[in-house]
């Protein structure tokens, strides 16, 4: 049984009917989509139990669907090229998701760029200072 094996089983078990879909491609690339409110378990999962790498978050601006946030995992420091995205969606009205910065420290500064350029807001972060935006931009708060 390979790691991404023992990933998703884990999963699985963990997250029950939260547990919504997965894909993969050929280039050893997996993605999982779950819950939003299941990020954090996800994340201690993936780097307590199983030492991934969060090396980035993305967010995708789905109109009037909200949005699609990825957590980025890699796992090449066992597996060549093995990388796990974990995809939660958000929605557009009231764009709020735990953070996990407390979790994998590299989450910090993504999750800051998220709440400048798309305005999703982090509950929980421990500095959630504008990182390229002026503090007051805008005048009234987006999230």
């Amino acid at each position: 049984m390979g790691l991404i094996d023992k990933i998703k089983e884990k999963m699985k078990e963990l997250l029950k009917n939260d547990y919504l879909e997965d894909k993969s491609d050929n280039y050893n690339r997996f993605y999982i989509r779950t819950r939003s409110n299941r990020i954090r378990e996800v994340t201690k999962m993936l780097v307590e139990e199983f030492d991934g790498r969060l090396i980035a978050i993305s967010a995708n601006d789905l109109g009037f669907e909200g949005f699609d946030l990825i957590y980025h995992f890699d796992f090449s420091h066992f597996e060549k090229h093995l990388h796990v995205a974990v995809k939660v969606r958000i929605p557009r009205k009231k764009p709020i998701v735990d953070s996990v910065s407390d979790i994998a420290w590299s989450a910090n500064w993504a999750e800051r760029e998220l709440m400048d350029l798309m305005g999703i807001k982090f509950i929980g972060h421990p500095d959630p200072r504008r990182l390229f935006l002026p503090y007051a931009w805008p005048s009234e708060e987006v999230a």
